[in-house]
């Protein structure tokens, strides 16, 4: 998992990549909608709800156990890479297709928001 500022998320934090073995998502609180888009689903983004706050636990490469509590971006990152491993993508976790827009669409309301 790593995150950095790119064309598709302009504000994402500078974090180094973290290998996670097993990951688990073992706490959740602070439920919000955010953007997402994914490699998986070329040409959309939507609003998902996500925790804004979780605590995790994995194995780091020596094998280590490791427990952290990210937030905001990352915490959106790691559920969002959780849930490819269980077979799901961004789509799945929509409340309704409402909040499902085309790359244009969101562009248009990100660029004109004030």
């Amino acid at each position: 998992m790593a995150s950095r500022p790119n064309a598709r998320y302009p504000n994402a934090p500078l974090m180094e990549p973290t290998v996670m073995i097993n990951p688990r998502l073992l706490a959740g609180t602070g439920e919000v909608k955010g953007w997402e888009g994914c490699l998986s689903v070329p040409g959309w983004r939507g609003l998902v709800p996500r925790y804004s706050l979780i605590e995790i636990e994995y194995l780091d490469l020596r094998g280590q156990p490791q427990r952290r509590q990210p937030q905001d971006f990352v915490a959106r990152i790691f559920q969002h890479e959780l849930d490819h491993l269980n077979g799901l993508v961004f789509l799945d976790r929509l409340e309704s297709t409402a909040d499902l827009y085309t790359e244009q669409e969101y562009q248009q309301l990100v660029t004109h928001q004030p």
